[in-house]
């Protein structure tokens, strides 16, 4: 990864000054280098998230704890990392309305992912009581 990571940040100082040089004169262009440029990063990052995965769940198996959490927690983190770069996307071009649009829709799929947990904790409550 260490090697990765300065690629990514060339990448990255590549993307941004490819930026600067569009953004007096061809805006969309600008953003077609930033969307691409994250794609790029994306991709090349997504190969370690299976070992992080591996880590997490071998975590969990060894604390005994339902399974059913685990995945709560999965899709609760891709969808933080979709709204996130949706909203900075969405930012950078400009659109600050559709980029709150995008947390509030991302806020709320948590939410509904989550409920599975709010139940579990409101039954562990009602025995305690």
């Amino acid at each position: 990864m260490n090697v990765k990571i300065v690629s990514i940040a060339g990448l990255c100082i590549v993307a941004a000054i490819l930026c600067k040089l569009f953004s007096s004169e061809g805006k969309e262009y600008a953003l077609y280098i930033k969307i691409a440029a994250a794609a790029l990063i994306m991709s090349s990052v997504i190969i370690y998230i299976s070992p992080i995965a591996d880590t997490i769940r071998h975590i969990y198996e060894k604390a005994g704890a339902d399974k059913e959490y685990l995945t709560i927690l999965f899709k609760a983190l891709g969808i933080c990392y979709i709204t996130q770069f949706a909203c900075d996307m969405c930012k950078d071009s400009g659109e600050n309305a559709l980029a709150s649009h995008a947390e509030l829709a991302g806020k709320i799929s948590l939410m509904l992912i989550a409920l599975p947990l709010i139940d579990t904790l409101a039954d562990m409550v009602d025995g305690f009581v």
